[in-house]
C-alpha cells in the first residue's frame, strides 16, 4: 500500500523549502512551478476535489527531484519514506 501524504503538509514544506514557487489548480491535477520547471501530476486527491485530501507519496518525490529541494528540509515537513 503507498504512503500517503496530506495535501497541505505539501503547501507547508512547498512554503519552506521552495520559497517563490507558485501554484495552479486544473481540472484534474495542480500545476507547481518553482524556478524554471513545472511539476504538472500533483492531483487534486483522490475522487476530485476535497479539502486537504491525501495523496500518494510518489508524487511529492517526483516534484522533490525535479525541483531539486534539500532533503533535510523537506524531511521536516513530510515524511516520505
Amino acid at each position: 500500500m503507498p504512503r500517503l501524504v496530506k495535501l497541505d503538509d505539501v503547501w507547508r514544506m512547498l512554503d519552506a523549502c521552495a520559497s517563490g514557487y507558485t501554484r495552479r489548480e486544473t481540472d484534474h491535477h495542480w500545476i507547481v512551478t518553482f524556478r524554471d520547471f513545472q511539476f504538472r501530476s500533483l492531483p487534486l486527491g483522490a475522487h476530485g476535489r476535497r479539502v486537504n485530501p491525501e495523496i500518494e507519496s510518489g508524487y511529492v518525490r517526483a516534484m522533490v527531484r525535479m525541483f531539486g529541494l534539500d532533503a533535510a528540509c523537506v524531511e521536516k515537513h513530510v515524511n516520505l519514506r
